[in-house]
């Protein structure tokens, strides 16, 4: 499994949610999640679903404010699950 790196910008509208902002080749992507699938900065996302050079197509948990279910991020904003689980 593989974490992306996401920025925490707020809470949502109920205690059970938190908004974060996802880095994209295009942008960047908000989506509300349960902060409870964070792990410290990143968010877990399973594997990559294409490869395009420096960038990875991943799958969200949940679509992003656009609607967005899947988006382009940076090969650096990808880290594996184990890495998260040393570092904590």
């Amino acid at each position: 499994m593989m974490r992306l790196k996401v920025e925490n910008i707020e809470e949502g509208l109920h205690p059970s949610e938190a908004v974060v902002s996802v880095r994209t080749r295009n942008g960047s992507e908000e989506l509300v999640i349960d902060p409870r699938s964070l792990s410290g900065d990143t968010l877990g996302i399973g594997w990559p679903v294409a490869t395009e050079g420096q960038f990875k197509l991943v799958e969200l948990p949940r679509q992003t404010s656009r609607g967005t279910k899947r988006v382009w991020v940076r090969d650096d904003d990808l880290i594996s699950d184990e890495a998260v689980r040393v570092a904590v």
